[in-house]
Formats: C-alpha cells, sequence, structure tokens
C-alpha cells in the first residue's frame, strides 16, 4: 500500500499544466522563475518529508482524527472547514479549466455550462467514492497516463523547432529574487503529498520511506519539462503570448506516421483523464474534511456537500470568464502556499509532540 503514497504526487506534477502554473511561471521567466523552481525543488521535498515523518507518528489515522485529538473544537471545526474548501476550490479551477480545453479543441458548438455540467456530474458521481476505490483508479490511470506523458516529452525535445539556444538564454535570468506567486507556483509541483493528511489511515506504518530520492529527480524532470519545453519551441518572447501554453505547445507537434497526426489529440485525452481523477480525488478529500465537522451525518451528507460544490461551480462560469478564473487561480495558489507550510509545520510538530511525550 506505501507505493499510493507516491501516486497523488505524480499526479500533481502532471496536471500543472492545467492548473496554470506554466503560466505564471513564463510569465516570471525574466524575473525569478528559474530561482524559484531550483528553490522549489528542495523546499518541497522537506515539506513532503516532514509532513511524511509527522504522520508517521499517527498510524491508521487522519488528519480530521489527529486534530479532534489535539486541536480544540473553535480551531478544529473551522480549520477543517477551510481546508475542505481549499480542495473544493482546486477541483473547481480545474474543473472550469478542463471544460475551456475541451470547448476550445474538440467541440466548440458546446456552451460552456453544458460541459461544466457534465464534469461535475462525473465529478459529484466519483467524489463519493470510497478512499480506497479512488486510489486504486489513480493508479491505473497513472500506469497509462506516464507513458504518453514520457512519448509527449520525447516528440518535444526531437522537434526540428525546438531551439536550444531559447533554452540556453534562460541562464542569464537564473538568479532573480522570486516573487511569492512565482514560489507558490512552482512549489505546487510538489504538493500532492496533503493527500496523506486523510490516505494515511490506508497506510503501512513503516519508519522509513523507501525510494524517497525519485521525488526530487521526478521534481527536477517535470520542472525543467513544464518551463522550458514551451520557451525551446516557441521561444522566449512568443512564449508570453499564450494563456494555456502548454496546449499550443502540443498543437506545434506532429506524429507524421501516427494515427493522430497532431500530438495535441493525444495530449487532450491524456489530461482530460488526468483532470477527471483530480476533481475526483479533491473533491473527495473536501468532502471527507467537511464532513467530519458533522457528529451525525446522515447517508446523503456527502452528496447533499459535492451537489453545492457542484452548483456552486456551474454558477462560477456564468459570471467570470477565463483570463479572470486565471487570476483567481494565481490567488488561491499564493493561498495553498501559505497553508501548505503551515500545515507541515503543525504535523510536524505534533508527532514530534506525541514521539516525546
Amino acid at each position: 500500500m506505501n507505493r499510493f503514497f507516491y501516486y497523488p504526487i505524480i499526479l500533481f506534477m502532471l496536471i500543472n499544466t492545467v492548473i496554470y502554473v506554466p503560466r505564471i511561471l513564463i510569465e516570471a521567466r525574466f524575473h525569478g522563475a528559474i530561482s524559484a523552481m531550483l528553490i522549489a525543488i528542495p523546499l518541497g521535498s522537506l515539506l513532503i518529508y516532514m509532513f511524511y515523518k509527522g504522520m508517521l507518528n499517527f498510524p491508521g489515522m487522519g488528519i480530521t482524527d489527529i486534530f479532534k485529538q489535539y486541536i480544540p473544537g473553535f480551531i478544529r471545526i473551522p480549520s477543517l472547514i477551510f481546508l475542505g474548501m481549499m480542495w473544493f476550490t482546486a477541483g473547481s479551477i480545474v474543473l472550469v479549466a478542463i471544460s475551456h480545453i475541451t470547448i476550445r479543441f474538440l467541440n466548440p458548438n458546446v456552451s460552456l455550462q453544458t460541459m461544466v455540467l457534465c464534469f461535475v456530474l462525473v465529478g459529484c458521481w466519483t467524489a463519493t467514492f470510497s478512499s480506497l476505490a479512488i486510489l486504486s483508479g489513480l493508479e491505473i490511470i497513472l500506469l497509462v497516463a506516464l507513458p504518453v506523458q514520457a512519448f509527449i516529452i520525447y516528440k518535444a525535445y526531437i522537434t526540428q523547432s525546438f531551439e536550444w539556444d531559447a533554452v540556453r538564454s534562460m541562464s542569464e535570468y537564473s538568479f532573480g529574487i522570486p516573487s511569492w506567486g512565482t514560489l507558490a507556483a512552482a512549489t505546487f509541483i510538489f504538493s500532492g503529498y496533503i493527500s496523506f493528511s486523510l490516505f494515511n489511515k490506508f497506510f503501512e506504518p513503516k519508519k522509513k520511506l523507501r525510494y524517497f530520492w525519485i521525488i526530487p529527480i521526478a521534481g527536477i524532470i517535470f520542472c525543467f519539462n513544464t518551463f522550458f519545453i514551451p520557451i525551446g519551441i516557441h521561444g522566449t518572447q512568443a512564449v508570453n503570448e499564450y494563456l494555456e501554453v502548454w496546449l499550443d505547445t502540443a498543437d506545434s507537434l506532429r506524429m507524421k506516421y501516427g494515427i493522430i497526426e497532431r500530438v495535441l489529440f493525444l495530449y487532450l485525452f491524456l489530461y482530460i483523464g488526468l483532470a477527471l481523477i483530480f476533481i475526483t480525488m479533491c473533491w473527495h478529500l473536501g468532502t471527507e474534511l467537511v464532513t467530519s465537522v458533522f457528529s451525525r451525518q446522515p447517508v446523503f451528507l456527502k452528496w447533499w456537500i459535492v451537489g453545492i460544490i457542484g452548483a456552486a461551480t456551474i454558477l462560477y462560469t456564468y459570471f467570470f470568464d477565463q483570463k479572470q478564473i486565471y487570476h483567481y487561480a494565481q490567488h488561491w495558489l499564493n493561498l495553498r502556499f501559505g497553508v501548505e507550510l503551515l500545515l507541515a509545520i503543525v504535523i510536524f510538530a505534533l508527532g514530534w509532540r506525541k514521539k516525546h511525550a
């Protein structure tokens, strides 16, 4: 079961291209984006290690059980609701983003609200699955997604339009001071470990996390690819013209002798699947956190909660366009970084306190 610890981390590394992380980093490419990634790799790995070591002292317990045991009710209840809303927001951002992408490239005749409704119905249904079922589904999707992602990366590097000179020219901007927003975007790649706050109850308690070295290495690979491939293909200036920069990057790739000529369609079907499992996991975690504050939990409580979040997501599309959603995603990433730092420190401190009590 301990292999499941790595799956949400890998999912977040893959999904970052949908949640506008490349766009934020590319906007700051001359103002600290590279140094932000260089900081994010050790910092993200450290936060994962701290969080894991803290949770290790609470075998068979999730964050709701830990908070109930150590945190007073007047702090615990609003904290869990707030964390739940953070997870719901993450799922909703990706849901709206993938809806825009699907309409733009696959079916432009469908209204945004209709497409969002389709994804909401799937998300609400799957979010009520058991945690083990979601983890098993995530494993299957990653087994399919990783080879496809590796093929897309391979095609990007061998295409004739990839300019290594553009990549090398960025070395002149390697030591700029990153902003909070740039660092928050870069560290999102490692944020999948926070799901361990709920899934910990399904893991075997082991003092040593095997193959931990995979995480910083994977972080280096994903950070490099996320940032430098669009720059290598579009150039250091033109790359800033795209909101969904990785979609346009994938659309510039071709499979000359493939059944599907445009790599874009392979990329789209891959990321629709990843987006659906991401939405499922986020809304499931949010639902579990929010329902934990109720002393009595009726059978349909979870359905009511995900239904409200789904309805709010649909209403959201009536009042905000894609650029506004992008700016709200930036604010969410900034807030997430602060919350993540605080949560990792709190869990590590509570774990240390229990171990030395």
